[in-house]
């Protein structure tokens, strides 16, 4: 059977090149797709682009400024790595598509791709900015063999800010136990609606048609260096005021590392977890340590 990593991207080169060669260490996949392009309305469909952002962050309208550089990482990881396909593909995506709906377009046109799709095949739709430790290689292969068609299993999700010392706070609850923040990993596939109710669920990620595991995949959400992090700010709407604070608290992070809770989001209430970002001290994957935002 087929192991297939899929994943949406934009603007995502200064993680990919990473993110490559962990894959391989983890899931050694068949293949591997980067389905390269901009979400019409951002990652939670609410972004306004005007010629402003168009200009400064795309190439075309569609391709991310950082194109050229993330065409040249999967030469030189074709090279590298012979024994998986790895591909990338330039998709535009209609305007009147949600994001979820984008996502799910984006990691299930394997037709197009020249893919053919059979049950029992294991897909992973990920995203550009996720990683595992190396030593799960065996853990996620566990995991794999017991699904059936139409199952797949769900991960503890931790969101880094801006370094490898700080999570946010939310994420801390349960995380231990088994019982954190979960989102999907792996499908094994049997019918395109259960695949593709899986990846609907983009937004809300809400997955209990999914085994938990105690798995933990490291969100580098944050891990944005310089245009890469006013991008995000750029893409994703808030009040006056909100990017502000929040990299305040980014930069604080950085700067002193306080091993206290930093504030992100001031106007949240103060008992409220959604507030901070919490200090962590946790293994991280070997490859992700040549990150810019990997700090000793």
């Amino acid at each position: 059977m087929k192991k297939i990593v899929i994943a949406p991207v934009f603007c995502e080169t200064h993680l990919i090149k990473y993110q490559i060669p962990n894959i391989i260490d983890t899931i050694n996949p068949d293949y591997i797709i980067y389905n390269e392009g901009m979400f019409p309305f951002g990652p939670e469909g609410n972004t306004q682009t005007d010629g402003n952002f168009v200009t400064n962050y795309t190439l075309d309208g569609h391709r991310g400024f950082d194109y050229e550089e993330l065409k040249e990482v999967i030469r030189n990881a074709q090279e590298k790595y012979p024994n998986t396909k790895i591909i990338l593909n330039e998709i535009n995506y209609p305007n009147g598509l949600t994001a979820p709906e984008c996502y799910a377009m984006a990691c299930s046109n394997f037709d197009e791709l020249g893919i053919q799709i059979e049950r029992g095949d294991y897909i992973f739709p990920f995203e550009g900015d996720v990683f595992h430790l190396e030593s799960a290689k065996e853990e996620i292969e566990g995991y794999m063999s017991q699904l059936e068609p139409d199952s797949g299993f769900r991960t503890i999700w931790l969101d880094f800010m801006e370094t490898q010392n700080y999570v946010e706070k939310k994420n801390l609850i349960g995380w231990k136990e088994g019982n954190g923040r979960s989102r999907r990993v792996c499908v094994r596939f049997g019918t395109w609606e259960f695949y593709k109710n899986i990846l609907l669920n983009f937004m809300t990620q809400q997955y209990p048609m999914l085994y938990p595991t105690d798995l933990i995949t490291y969100h580098y959400c944050w891990f944005r260096p310089q245009k890469y992090k006013q991008l995000r700010f750029d893409q994703l709407n808030r009040d006056a005021g909100y990017w502000e604070s929040f990299n305040k608290g980014l930069l604080e992070i950085r700067n002193e590392n306080p091993k206290i809770d930093v504030v992100l989001r001031p106007s949240s209430p103060i008992d409220s977890n959604n507030r901070y970002a919490a200090y962590i001290e946790i293994e991280h994957p070997n490859i992700i340590k040549q990150h810019p935002n990997f700090v000793i």
